[in-house]
């Protein structure tokens, strides 16, 4: 009798002050939502992603928690990794925030991720690593000759090569890529290169996923060439590490280009989707798909939804294509340069000098745009709205002396242009106008000689820019140019804003075919597609906004390669 009066006094006790204690904790607002572990530490080995596991618990102010991680959903900041149910994978270094949320509550933990990679080519012995724990000697050092000391690059870029020479009898090398978290190590015989780019002249590229792995989220990546003697490794040749700075975010769109020839596969027009590193660029339209007819010039639509292309050279039949199919309409028209509307409803296309706005789908002529003079090389800003382009007095749209820039206004509903106004009108010959994304630049060639060729192929081509407005003179992109003799044309930007640094600064990427040679691995004289940051800032100082160049990875060192146009998305099959 006793106990049954005490458990009813007790069950009424609990009823009186508001229930049990989970019924006290049934209201979450005052709850946090606590992730863990708060901190862990993985290492990334080998290219074998890591794993961590975390719980969620709501804690109220009392201490009291409850786990809540099957009701939780988990992310992670860095870019390549992710999250199943509770469990990260972790494939790049860094330092990363683990996120997690419940309803209207989040919780974060911190998550730092070391990779360490070790590879040996097959061509040295298989203890090649422990040659390179010796003292290290500056003065047998490699001597690298790519990529440049002031190099800037897309994060996402892939295939990161380095080239160097050694005069002091190293023949077997270590190449490393190295961030705060990271550490790649590629261990390679020498004299792999070209010998006329000097003694043991030699080159090793990282694989795409070594170095977006190794790059993880961080701002700058250093590399460093270290070499020893294989039959006397008591010293390692080693200099002071480079580093090259990366843009804050992925390079996207898509990047067409023409190969004029190559000594191994076929010509015409190859793709590259950048936001693919590590994969070769593809045939789009080649000899192969044209029963081996030239495609030349082309362009593309803002979209990459059309193509413009013309056959067999200057003056050939010219046509429109549907990217996404590659269906190329008949050739009832001719024309030899081109620029599309942003709906790319219309395209504007030169021929003997006349400009004409076209329909994009019957291809007929709509207007004819008056002009003082003949012209070439047109381009539509990236709102439709201003047309820049070349006046001469030359009898050919692509071989032409004495050019002069100039710009209107267009109205791509009603296709009225405005008056023509000149903006580069100094210089002996100025071709290949195109304006940048944000509208505020004009990105030009420029030659202190007309040559034979004039316009066309012409060696002391050099990249230039000015204002829109004119309101400032133009400037030489000098270190991207590199020098003269080195036929720097058809520079176009890409078509996306993107920054670099800690500071958030502002650039574009300008890509430009140039003959120079590249590294060890190609001698000066065959054209291939170089890229550069356009720092916007440093244009608006009227300073040289540009770096020195990097080679796109994804090219055909035995093709001549030109006329690189670019997308915002590259368009496949449905």
């Amino acid at each position: 009798m006793m106990r049954t009066a005490l458990r009813a006094l007790a069950l009424c006790f609990v009823i009186a002050c508001g229930g049990t204690k989970d019924d006290n904790h049934a209201d979450e607002f005052d709850a946090t939502l606590v992730i863990e572990p708060a901190t862990a530490e993985v290492l990334i080995e080998n290219n074998m992603p890591a794993s961590q596991t975390y719980t969620a618990k709501l804690v109220w102010p009392d201490g009291f928690a409850k786990d809540v991680t099957a009701e939780t959903y988990f992310h992670i900041d860095a870019i390549f990794d992710a999250f199943t149910a509770n469990t990260a994978t972790v494939r790049t270094a860094g330092k990363l925030q683990v996120i997690g949320s419940r309803t209207d509550k989040s919780g974060n933990a911190q998550l730092i991720a070391r990779l360490k990679a070790t590879r040996v080519d097959p061509s040295v012995p298989p203890n090649t690593p422990d040659l390179f724990n010796g003292p290290e000697d500056a003065s047998r050092a490699p001597n690298i000759l790519y990529p440049p000391a002031d190099v800037v690059m897309p994060r996402n870029l892939g295939d990161f090569e380095t080239h160097w020479i050694d005069p002091h009898g190293n023949d077997v090398f270590e190449v490393s890529l190295k961030t705060e978290f990271a550490d790649v190590r590629v261990y390679v015989a020498g004299g792999n290169g070209l010998a006329s780019a000097g003694p043991m002249a030699s080159w090793s590229a990282f694989l795409a996923q070594e170095w977006l792995e190794a790059v993880g989220i961080e701002t700058t990546v250093s590399y460093q060439v270290r070499g020893v003697q294989l039959s006397n490794p008591t010293v390692v040749g080693a200099g002071p590490p480079r580093q090259v700075k990366l843009s804050n975010e992925l390079m996207q769109g898509g990047l067409y280009y023409w190969a004029a020839e190559s000594t191994v596969g076929p010509a015409g027009i190859f793709r590259h989707d950048m936001s693919k590193p590590g994969q070769p660029a593809e045939e789009f339209m080649t000899t192969n798909q044209t029963g081996g007819r030239c495609v030349a010039c082309h362009v593309l639509s803002r979209d990459g939804t059309r193509m413009a292309i013309t056959y067999d050279g200057g003056n050939g039949a010219s046509t429109l294509v549907d990217v996404a199919t590659a269906t190329r309409a008949p050739e009832s028209q001719a024309w030899n340069f081109a620029t599309f509307t942003p709906d790319a409803s219309k395209i504007l296309t030169v021929h003997k000098g006349t400009l004409v706005v076209r329909d994009s789908t019957t291809q007929g002529v709509i207007v004819a745009m008056p002009s003082a003079g003949r012209v070439s090389h047109p381009d539509l800003s990236a709102d439709g709205t201003r047309l820049v382009y070349v006046r001469s007095p030359g009898d050919e749209d692509w071989r032409f002396p004495d050019g002069r820039i100039y710009t209107r206004s267009f109205d791509p509903v009603t296709n009225a242009f405005g008056a023509e106004t000149p903006l580069v009108t100094e210089g002996v010959n100025n071709f290949y106008p195109s304006w940048s994304p944000d509208g505020q630049y004009v990105l030009f060639n420029r030659s202190d000689t007309n040559g034979v060729n004039g316009a066309y192929n012409n060696g002391n081509a050099s990249l230039w820019v000015i204002k829109a407005d004119g309101a400032a003179p133009a400037v030489e992109l000098v270190a991207a140019n590199q020098g003269l003799g080195l036929t720097n044309a058809w520079g176009r930007w890409a078509p996306f804003s993107q920054t670099i640094g800690t500071a958030g600064e502002q650039i574009y990427w300008v890509t430009v075919s140039s003959k120079r040679a590249f590294g060890t691995r190609l001698a000066t004289g065959t054209p291939q597609i170089w890229m550069t940051p356009f720092r916007v800032a440093t244009a608006a100082a009227g300073q040289d906004p540009s770096v020195s160049a990097f080679r796109l990875p994804f090219q055909n060192l035995t093709s001549s390669n030109h006329i690189a146009q670019w997308t915002e998305r590259v368009v496949n099959p449905q």
